[in-house]
């Protein structure tokens, strides 16, 4: 007959050891959990993209650094709104990891290795998507709104978004006519997927780059936008602020009928090319541009929504047709 063997109750060494462990991990996991639900406090952007999203979603005490992009006033929608003791920063590991940031924002244009290195250093890193399209624009405020801890500021941003387009599509509503327009810089054309696309579909016209099949931006010969011969030449990034300037540097031009007709128009490239809600303001100036019938006075056209309330803390004035894009202003405005 066996003897039961008897155990003290005081658990040995290995298990202490054992039990010590299993709680220091459970305290990691939950100090790592408390870590991933606290919104970044430190966001540096390297893309005019990221700076113009995060202008709209943070107060300025949250961003470390932004690109240098940032106060183009030719390319930048976000001129001024980022304080000046922001650095300005390139894509560079060294200038980046002394911000001590705890989220980077970076593009799909970024470089890839810089992205890499960033993520192999253990800085927590976003990447915008891709957006082309009004739609795309929309989902990427929404998602780095969830990803920063502002999702109620990416709401209201979207639906002041979602308001001026409805408002511009009710002033297009039923045109007979949809002119043919181009988008030309430097020989390069814009066709489908890309901003200039969505810009001009939104302004009631056509992409002539697109209706022939071109997608992305492509260089043309001039011989073929001449054959292309549109109703309207757009133009951003080209010499010169006005229409002779471009005529002057691409005499080829003025055989199109654009050109013969004074049908040319110049945007920003901070208008033709955001990957940003602001790019509603270049639809809505192009569209006044190509159907000026339809912004008259007394001509039935749809209000624009009213603005919201502005946040707390005042800040700049907006540029006209700005106002429903407030961004987000703080302390250190």
């Amino acid at each position: 007959m066996g003897h039961a063997r008897l155990t003290s109750g005081r658990p040995g060494p290995a298990r202490l050891a054992a039990a010590g462990a299993l709680i220091a991990l459970v305290a990691w996991l939950a100090a790592g959990a408390g870590l991933a639900a606290a919104p970044p406090q430190r966001i540096c952007s390297l893309s005019l993209a990221g700076d113009e999203l995060l202008v709209l979603l943070v107060p300025p005490e949250r961003l470390v650094c932004v690109s240098t992009f940032a106060d183009d006033p030719e390319l930048s929608n976000v001129a001024g709104r980022v304080p000046k003791t922001v650095p300005r920063l390139v894509g560079r590991i060294e200038p980046v990891l002394a911000r001590q940031p705890d989220l980077v924002v970076v593009a799909p244009w970024n470089d890839a290795s810089f992205v890499d290195l960033l993520g192999r250093s253990g800085v927590p890193t976003y990447v915008l998507p891709e957006a082309d399209t009004f739609a795309e624009i929309r989902a990427a405020l929404l998602d780095l709104g969830r990803r920063v801890g502002a999702e109620s500021r990416a709401a209201e941003a979207a639906s002041a978004l979602d308001g001026r387009l409805a408002a511009l599509d009710a002033r297009l509503a039923g045109l007979g006519h949809r002119p043919r327009v181009l988008s030309f810089s430097r020989l390069i054309v814009a066709g489908a997927g890309t901003t200039a696309d969505a810009l001009i579909a939104r302004a009631g016209g056509v992409n002539a780059a697109a209706e022939i099949g071109l997608r992305g931006h492509k260089q043309v010969p001039l011989e073929r936008i001449i054959a292309l011969d549109p109703d309207w030449l757009l133009l951003g990034f080209d010499p010169g602020e006005d229409a002779d300037t471009l005529l002057d540097a691409y005499p080829l031009l003025r055989a199109t009928r654009a050109a013969r007709e004074g049908r040319v128009v110049v945007l920003s490239p901070r208008l033709l090319t955001a990957v940003s809600p602001f790019l509603v303001e270049g639809a809505e100036s192009l569209a006044r541009t190509l159907h000026p019938g339809r912004f008259d006075r007394g001509g039935g056209a749809a209000p624009r929504p009213a603005a919201p309330a502005p946040p707390r803390g005042g800040g700049a004035a907006p540029r006209p047709g700005e106002a429903e894009l407030r961004p987000h202003e703080g302390s250190a405005r």
